[in-house]
């Protein structure tokens, strides 16, 4: 039965993918201004997609679902993170940290932009998780430290 799953990945990246946000850590970590987009995405990690992915099979769910996160993103809240993260990286690894650098700089996760009109619906995956014994459609991974991987993968 599990055969019938199908699931549609919309803004799945992979810290060693070539998706659009790794494009955007690449040129930050080459000093290049990353070409500017106005879409909403609802960025995911690749292990939420996976565990979801997994739990539906282990349970022989069926069905055509979407996938995506349930946070809307815009392009600056992104960039902004990636080049906190980056500058960070940079001072630790220069030894060149300032009491400012180490300061509580407000993620950009702290702010919402409102895009329910925009998401895809989630509603069907929820809930056929939620027939498996779990939580539903949670992703545990942070923007964060998504970006942290894939400022890793980028720099290797």
């Amino acid at each position: 039965m599990s055969s019938l799953l199908h699931i549609e990945n919309i803004d799945v990246y992979s810290p060693d993918g070539t998706e659009t946000i790794n494009q955007w850590v690449s040129d930050i970590v080459r000093g290049v201004e990353p070409q500017l987009e106005e879409r909403i995405r609802f960025w995911v990690h690749i292990r939420d997609a996976e565990r979801a992915f997994e739990t539906l099979k282990n349970n022989e769910i069926s069905g055509n679902f979407l996938l995506s996160g349930r946070r809307a993103w815009n392009q600056e809240m992104i960039l902004n993170e990636i080049n906190i993260l980056w500058i960070r990286y940079q001072n630790a690894v220069h030894g060149t940290h300032t009491i400012e650098s180490l300061s509580d700089i407000t993620s950009p996760a702290a702010f919402q932009i409102d895009a329910n009109d925009l998401r895809p619906d989630l509603g069907p995956l929820h809930d056929a998780l939620l027939s498996c014994g779990t939580d539903g459609w949670r992703p545990l991974i942070a923007i964060r430290v998504g970006l942290m991987e894939c400022i890793a993968s980028a720099i290797e």
